[in-house]
């Protein structure tokens, strides 16, 4: 369970320039939807904020109080140590939180030492779109938008959507099983093309199309709804690859629930024939139809199980 998101401040919640004068900083820029995104979603899911930077600024005080940060450690270089204090003072008898608590936020080298632990803990790490190569590479998510302009924000939405463990998420397992056995015992064989309702948990659509060589499609990853991809006529190769390690090519498109990113050479994939399926997360970029052999008709199921708890 998240219960912590912690952020950087210079180049993660601002766009990183640092405006000087003659007496010091001048000012900084704040994005509006992160301070949304901070002040009114995180405490739906009862997430505390924490602020660790290695600078001091007078304005970051006054921005911080806000939104209601308590948590707010400035001058800090050893940041993992901080983060441990922070973890110690919340922690009580009956619960000890550690680093797998953790969501973290940050986008240069100083930020690797309480990414690379968290990572290896359990909990989760991301980083604005113009972070440096070396926390882009081990980052689970990486926001289609740069520091100062969203970022944080991005970055709370897939906390909520992901990984919060309210009831609003709960027994996302469950459903897919649900969701699975439901298909199952459809008459597969005369299913037409369209779009089936079937609660407010779950809806899934009948597609054909052809298989198409490779550059001729790109990754895409969802962040509302689990994929369960099913064939019922044809073969096709589905190339899979961590969000992590992609980079957006567009925005991400909230009514369609979709964002696509640009190529990769190193992607994995699966061979789907009739009768299999593929279960894709949020942070499971895909890319089906793909030819293996000679072109071929498909017919395939989608399942989407929405992340979000509904009926």
């Amino acid at each position: 369970m998240i219960k912590f998101l912690v952020m950087d401040v210079d180049g993660t919640l601002t766009d990183g320039k640092v405006y000087m004068g003659s007496e010091g900083e001048l000012f900084k820029a704040f994005d509006i939807k992160d301070g949304c995104g901070i002040k009114l979603l995180l405490p739906q899911q009862g997430i505390i904020p924490v602020i660790i930077t290695a600078r001091k600024s007078v304005m970051l005080e006054h921005r911080c109080k806000e939104l209601d940060i308590c948590e707010i450690h400035q001058e800090v270089r050893e940041k993992l140590k901080c983060l441990y204090a922070v973890l110690k003072k919340y922690s009580t008898k009956e619960i000890k939180y550690d680093l797998s608590n953790v969501a973290y936020i940050g986008d240069d080298i100083i930020d690797l030492q309480c990414m690379n632990s968290i990572k290896h803990a359990g909990g989760l790490i991301g980083c604005p779109a113009n972070a440096v190569k070396s926390v882009i590479k081990i980052c689970d998510f990486i926001s289609e938008y740069k520091a100062g302009e969203g970022a944080v924000r991005d970055f709370v939405e897939y906390i909520m959507y992901t990984y919060s463990k309210s009831t609003k998420f709960k027994n996302i397992s469950e459903r897919i099983n649900k969701a699975i056995e439901y298909i199952g015992k459809l008459d597969i064989e005369n299913l037409t093309v369209g779009h089936y309702y079937v609660n407010d948990d779950f809806f899934y659509d009948v597609l054909e199309y052809q298989t198409i060589d490779d550059g001729e499609c790109s990754f895409e990853s969802h962040r509302r709804f689990v994929d369960i991809q099913w064939i019922v006529e044809g073969i096709e190769r589905l190339y899979i690859n961590d969000i992590s390690h992609l980079l957006p090519a567009e925005e991400y498109n909230e009514s369609k629930d979709v964002i696509h990113y640009k190529e990769n050479d190193c992607p994995s994939s699966m061979i789907l024939t009739k009768g299999s399926y593929a279960i894709l997360f949020p942070k499971d970029a895909h890319k089906p139809g793909s030819v293996l052999g000679n072109k071929c008709k498909i017919k395939k199921i989608v399942g989407k199980v929405s992340i979000v708890y509904c009926t």
